[in-house]
């Protein structure tokens, strides 16, 4: 709940907020931490996905298709950085409010999309999907882009079960 002092009176206003508990020991998320904050750095200096302009012949709507999928993606991005910053992600906790939710989900969908192909490249997306990897054959840096993509993956589903 926050306090909103305009014009000289004070009105409460309250945010829905989603937030819940992920099955992680805190320990394992602040040791992918590094990781998280690593492939979100490389992924936010891409241009983003490249969705075609339906009309590119017309240079004024091919440039607002443009301007608008960056902005979009920068909003995306914004409610990322918001949660992985957040003192309780740091203990286990994720709380978005509820008007950031879409966004937080296509930031992470594109987070999982940067660890595949960046810190786990070697595995198939079928291995990743299903679980079937021996991480005790594995090297501490794909166990630690592993362990972020089930975290990812986990965040994903309770945000999908709270706003469906």
């Amino acid at each position: 709940m926050s306090s909103n002092y305009k014009n000289g009176d004070c009105r409460q206003s309250l945010k829905k907020m989603i937030d819940f508990q992920l099955r992680v020991d805190p320990r394992i998320l602040r040791g992918i931490l590094p990781e998280l904050e690593k492939t979100f750095v490389r992924a936010s200096k891409s241009s983003g996905v490249g969705f075609a302009c339906p009309s590119p012949l017309d240079e004024d709507f091919a440039d607002a298709w443009e301007s608008g999928l960056r902005e979009e993606f920068l909003n995306d991005r914004k409610s990322l950085a918001k949660m992985l910053r957040s003192q309780k992600f740091q203990h286990g906790y994720v709380e978005v409010e509820e008007n950031e939710a879409e966004d937080l989900l296509r930031s992470i969908t594109e987070m999982r999309l940067a660890l595949r192909e960046h810190s786990l490249s070697e595995f198939s997306d079928e291995a990743l999907e299903s679980g079937e990897i021996e991480l005790k054959l594995q090297k501490s840096s794909d166990k630690i882009g592993y362990f972020a993509y089930l975290v990812m993956a986990e965040i994903q589903e309770n945000l999908i079960s709270r706003i469906s």
